[in-house]
């Protein structure tokens, strides 16, 4: 994916996943990193520590846009990579 297109996916990852959470996006901004690993997201919640329905609304963002739960790094760092076939 062109490094700018996926900027902008990013973007509006963020939006929705903040939209999602009934969040304020800048308090969202302020809440979590988002890392971009090749064509794979790493969001790490900076100062909570997420609900686990927060965390199902969390994933269902990133679903919306092709991006799967792939793995959990340390107990907190989530993984996300693009679905396969979207590729």
């Amino acid at each position: 994916m062109a490094a700018s297109k996926f900027d902008d996916t990013l973007a509006a990852i963020e939006l929705n996943a903040a939209r999602k959470l009934n969040w304020d996006y800048k308090e969202f901004k302020e809440c979590f990193s988002f890392t971009v690993n090749q064509e794979a997201i790493e969001i790490a919640p900076k100062k909570i520590q997420l609900q686990e329905s927060e965390l199902q609304t969390l994933k269902q963002a990133l679903l919306d846009y092709g991006f799967q739960y792939k793995k959990t790094v340390n107990d907190f760092i989530l993984v996300f990579e693009q679905d396969v076939e979207l590729r």
